[in-house]
């Protein structure tokens, strides 16, 4: 195949790329710092041009080469280059977050704090077509999309995040998803590379040892564990959210919920309604339908506003204030609506 590297050829290409340059270090310091304003700003867009240019991916793939031609020297070169980066990747990102005035902690940087079983597999997919896109002597746009679709940058700028503010859970749980996307990628390369060698020359090189193999099993039995007990909870979180939306759909169908609020730790849902008054035994009936839901043990709490000359000062205010919020939720969908409206009209038009 005349469009790809051989598996020689592609060795040298690994040698000469795997290098610690001060041009690439730069590189990867603008991208470890515009991934950071995109991860304090909140902004996908930012995030994923920043990954673009990111050159983390590179040592990966050096890695799972090297094991699959038992390559020791290659293997080590990779991490070197990889621990370079990441301390690199570490100490910029935790500048950036030192001295940025803005530290409440993103959505953005949250969804990289808990990593689950779907990030595994997303690396393993990603593998598989790294392990194809970079034998490619043609440039080709398989490998940037890798280094996006496995989010190497993301989970590395969030444990900056972690360092500069104090926070553990934040520096720990991000390492977490940083490591499981360079093992399973590392590996699927080894397993990829081995596979398409089989004819090579190289492929007389030594095979891996028992002792590695075990090695690299107990590996992925240890990275692997924690994200599907992660992703079990996650699962289970969304589908008691969506037993509760329905619940409070359906059996509030009659009543406006003007504030509405699940505390997950007490497993305790509050609403707060106006409308035609419940009286304690349709309240009884209803509770007595939250099994149907799934929803057996959460404690419900109702709090019914329909006489406000009768209710004290502060409640009467803490009632417009939940009316206000909700008043500004309306708007808010309404005006998303007529934005989804103008860009469908705006689509025919070019049609």
């Amino acid at each position: 195949m005349t469009g790809n590297y051989s598996t020689r050829e592609y060795r040298e290409k690994l040698y000469d790329d795997l290098h610690v340059r001060l041009r690439d270090t730069v590189i990867l310091m603008c991208a470890i710092f515009i991934a950071s304003i995109g991860l304090n700003m909140n902004s996908t867009a930012v995030i994923i041009g920043a990954m673009l240019i990111s050159p983390l991916m590179t040592p990966i793939v050096g890695m799972g080469f090297g094991l699959a031609l038992f390559d020791l020297r290659l293997v080590k070169q990779s991490l070197q280059l990889l621990s370079t980066q990441v301390i690199v990747s570490l100490l910029v990102s935790t500048l950036y977050f030192w001295i940025s005035p803005l530290t409440h902690a993103s959505s953005e940087l949250v969804a990289r704090t808990s990593p689950t079983i779907w990030d595994v597999l997303i690396a393993i997919a990603g593998g598989i077509a790294g392990v194809i896109g970079s034998r490619k002597k043609e440039a080709n746009n398989i490998v940037p999309g890798v280094a996006i679709a496995t989010a190497l940058m993301p989970p590395i700028c969030t444990a900056g995040y972690g360092l500069a503010n104090g926070n553990s859970q934040f520096f720990f749980g991000a390492l977490y998803l940083f490591f499981i996307n360079c093992i399973f990628i590392m590996l699927t390369n080894l397993i990829g590379s081995l596979l398409l060698m089989r004819k090579s020359a190289l492929s007389s090189f030594r095979e891996i040892s028992l002792k590695v193999r075990l090695g690299l099993l107990a590996l992925i039995i240890i990275l692997i564990m924690p994200a599907i007990y992660s992703g079990v909870n996650l699962t289970l979180q969304y589908a008691k959210r969506d037993a509760i939306s329905q619940f409070i759909k359906t059996e509030f169908a009659q009543q406006t919920i003007i504030s509405q609020n699940y505390n997950e730790t007490r497993d305790r849902l509050n609403l707060t309604l106006v409308g035609e008054r419940l009286s304690d035994q349709d309240l009884q009936a209803i509770e007595a339908k939250q099994a149907d839901y799934g929803l057996s043990s959460m404690t419900l709490i109702v709090n019914q506003v329909v006489d406000t000359p009768n209710l004290s000062e502060e409640s009467i205010k803490t009632l417009y204030d939940n009316i206000d919020i909700y008043i500004d939720q309306k708007l808010a969908e309404k005006d998303n609506s007529k934005d989804t409206l103008v860009e469908s009209n705006k689509e025919k038009d070019k049609d």
